[in-house]
């Protein structure tokens, strides 16, 4: 397995960050999207993309309105597995 690219570890960080805002545990997350909560981790833990929707629905429980926060995450997910900056 290739090392999480600084993109990937800025997503997930940022993915850790606001869930745990929102005061949701991984299972939580599990039990509310259709993500399983050992991908939210994995995501987190920079180790796997996500995909569009997928961090839509991420960002909508986190309650993430801002449209400019939004675009940077989704840039972010989108070339994760891009190197360099």
């Amino acid at each position: 397995m290739s090392e999480p690219t600084v993109r990937r570890r800025r997503l997930g960080s940022e993915l850790r960050r606001l869930r745990e805002a929102a005061g949701l545990k991984l299972d939580d997350v599990a039990a509310r999207t259709d993500l399983n909560a050992v991908k939210v981790s994995r995501v987190e833990l920079a180790r796997f993309g996500i995909k569009a929707a997928q961090l839509d629905a991420l960002l909508d429980l986190y309650g993430v309105d801002d449209v400019a926060k939004r675009s940077l995450l989704h840039s972010l997910a989108r070339d994760g597995a891009r190197r360099g900056w």
